[in-house]
C-alpha cells in the first residue's frame, strides 16, 4: 500500500484561526469605516461567466482567470469585484435611485506568479460609486480609501493619481485611427517603465503593426484624400476589383475584403508620422510626476487651444485634487503621474492607487463610465471603484495573527450520566458567555484540568452526581485556583461579572 500525501495548490493558502481572526478584525474596521459613508454592503458570486471579466479588461485578461467549462459555457473564479458590481446593476438596479454606493468584501482569484503579499488567492475589500460623475464622486472615492486606511493607523501613505480619459483626448490630435490610438494608450505605463521606454515601444509596433509602412504614402492615394473621403475611395476600389472579375482570392478574400485591407495600408501609410509624433508628445507627458502643485501647471501648457474636453477634464482633475484637502489628506501624500493608467481597459477617467511608507501597493481603483453600459444597461452610467488588498494592508501593519479569546468556561460532565446534564448546562450559559463542552472520551479529571491550562481557559465548570443531587454545579477558577458551587443563574451572573472586567 502506497502512501500519499495532499498539499495545498501553488499559490493559495491556509489561514490558522489566529491569521484569520487578524485578516476578519481589520476587515471590518475598513467595512466600517466604508459604511459611515454610506457604502451599503452587497455579495457577489464566487464563480461567474468568464466573458464577463475578458469584457474592456485587456486582451491578456483571460491569462489571469481561473476558468472551467460547464454545459458548454466557459465559467471562472471571480478575479475582482467591478464587473460582478456591474452586471449586478445592469441586471436589477437600472432603475434604483442613483447614487448607488456599494461596498463587497471577500476572496478573489488570479493566475499570476505568486510574490510577497500577493498569492493567486487574496482578500479585496472595495467600494463602487454608481450613477455619480464629476469632481465630487472622484474626490469622495479616492478620499475615503485615504481615511479608511488612515483610521487603521498607517503612517506615511503615498496616494499617486493619473487620468487615463485627459490621456486619450490630450492625443486626439494627432488623427490616429481607433486601432492605432488603443495601441498607443496601452503603452502608456512602458514608456515610463525602467527597462523598456521608447525602444521597446517601438518594438512592440514593428511587432503587432507589421504591416505599418515606415515611408509617406504613395501619391496615388494621398493623405488628404484618406482623410477627407475614405468611405467613397473605398467604394472605388471595390469597383475597380469587382469590374476585374476577381472573385475571391485563393484564400478566400473578396473584393470587398481586398479593398478594405488596402485603404487600411493607405491610411496607416499616412499616419506614421502621425504615431510617431503622439509617441514624442506620450513621452512629455510621461515625464510630468511629481507634486500637483508643479505637475499642473505643465499639464496645462500642452493641452492645446480648441481642445475643449481636454480642457473641461483637465479642470475637473484639479478640482479633484483640491478637494482632497477637506478629506484631510496631506498635500504631501499626493503625486500626479501623468504616465500612470493602471493595467485595465475598461478605465476612461481618473485613476489612483495607494502605498505604503514602505512602497507596497495597498489599494487601487478608477473610473469606469462605459463598462456598465457595454454590459447590457440601457443608458450611460457613470461609476468609480477602487478596492484594498487586505494582505498588503495586514503586512504593512505588521499585524499576521490576533490570539482570539479562549471560550470563558469549559463545562465537564465527569461520568456519561452527566453528559445530557452538561449540554443543558452549556446550552444555556452560551446566552451570556463562550462556553465549551468537554467531549474526549477522557473523564480523567486532571488531565482535563491541564488541558484546560494549556488553552488559557479561565474556568471549569464541573458536573458529577454529587451537582446532580444537589441542583448546583461546580465553577473551579482557574487562575485564582478556587472552587465553589453555584447555582445555574448564580454561575451566569458570575461569568458575566467576570467578563465585564476582563
Amino acid at each position: 500500500m502506497t502512501n500519499s500525501t495532499f498539499s495545498r495548490p501553488h499559490g493559495f493558502y491556509d489561514r490558522t484561526a489566529a491569521e484569520s481572526a487578524a485578516a476578519a478584525h481589520i476587515a471590518a474596521q475598513l467595512q466600517n469605516t466604508l459604511a459611515r459613508f454610506g457604502y451599503q454592503r452587497l455579495e457577489t458570486p464566487l464563480v461567474e461567466y468568464a466573458d464577463l471579466f475578458l469584457t474592456k479588461s485587456g486582451d491578456d485578461a483571460v491569462n489571469r482567470l481561473f476558468t472551467f467549462e460547464l454545459y458548454g459555457r466557459l465559467l471562472c473564479l471571480r478575479s475582482e469585484f467591478t464587473p460582478s458590481a456591474a452586471r449586478m446593476y445592469v441586471e436589477r438596479y437600472q432603475h434604483a435611485p442613483k447614487p448607488l454606493r456599494w461596498q463587497f468584501a471577500g476572496e478573489v482569484f488570479r493566475y499570476e506568479t505568486p510574490q510577497r503579499n500577493h498569492s493567486r488567492q487574496f482578500t479585496m475589500v472595495g467600494t463602487e460609486l454608481i450613477g455619480a460623475a464629476g469632481a465630487s464622486a472622484d474626490a469622495e472615492t479616492l478620499g475615503m480609501a485615504m481615511h479608511a486606511l488612515q483610521q487603521l493607523g498607517l503612517q506615511g501613505l503615498r496616494l499617486v493619481i493619473g487620468h487615463v480619459g485627459l490621456l486619450a483626448q490630450l492625443i486626439e490630435p494627432f488623427n490616429l485611427d481607433r486601432r492605432l490610438r488603443r495601441f498607443v494608450l496601452r503603452q502608456v505605463e512602458n514608456l515610463r517603465r525602467p527597462g523598456r521606454g521608447r525602444a521597446y515601444v517601438e518594438a512592440q509596433l514593428a511587432k503587432l503593426y507589421g504591416d505599418l509602412p515606415d515611408s509617406e504614402p504613395s501619391s496615388a492615394f494621398p493623405a488628404e484624400a484618406l482623410a477627407a473621403d475614405s468611405d467613397k475611395l473605398g467604394r472605388a476600389l471595390q469597383l475597380l476589383l469587382e469590374s476585374a472579375d476577381l472573385g475571391t482570392t485563393g484564400v478566400g478574400r473578396s473584393s470587398t475584403d481586398i479593398a478594405k485591407r488596402l485603404l487600411t495600408k493607405q491610411r496607416r501609410a499616412s499616419q506614421h508620422a502621425d504615431l510617431m509624433q503622439a509617441l514624442d508628445f506620450l513621452e512629455q507627458l510621461c515625464a510630468l510626476d511629481g507634486a500637483p502643485a508643479q505637475v499642473l501647471p505643465a499639464l496645462e501648457r500642452l493641452i492645446a487651444p480648441g481642445q475643449t474636453i481636454g480642457r473641461a477634464l483637465f479642470d475637473e482633475l484639479r478640482a479633484t485634487i483640491a478637494l482632497l484637502d477637506a478629506y484631510n489628506v496631506p498635500g504631501e501624500a499626493l503625486r500626479l503621474n501623468m504616465g500612470f493608467a493602471r493595467g485595465l481597459n475598461y478605465y476612461t477617467g481618473i485613476v489612483f492607487e495607494i502605498y505604503s511608507a514602505q512602497g507596497d501597493q495597498l489599494c487601487g481603483g478608477g473610473r469606469y463610465d462605459e463598462l456598465i453600459r457595454v454590459l447590457g444597461a440601457a443608458a450611460e452610467t457613470p461609476a468609480i471603484g477602487f478596492a484594498y488588498g487586505l494582505d498588503r494592508i495586514l503586512a504593512a501593519l505588521g499585524i499576521t495573527a490576533l490570539t482570539e479569546e479562549p471560550p470563558t468556561a469549559l463545562v465537564v460532565p465527569l461520568e456519561s450520566a452527566d453528559d445530557e446534564q452538561a449540554v443543558r448546562v452549556a446550552m444555556a450559559l452560551r446566552a451570556h458567555a463562550n462556553i465549551a463542552l468537554h467531549t474526549s472520551p477522557t473523564r480523567n479529571l486532571s488531565q482535563i484540568l491541564a488541558q484546560a491550562a494549556k488553552q488559557n481557559i479561565p474556568y471549569v465548570i464541573l458536573i458529577g452526581a454529587e451537582e446532580r443531587a444537589a441542583g448546583c454545579l461546580s465553577l473551579r477558577d482557574m487562575r485564582r485556583a478556587v472552587q465553589f458551587r453555584l447555582s445555574l443563574a448564580e454561575a451566569a451572573e458570575y461569568l458575566q461579572g467576570r467578563m465585564s472586567h476582563a
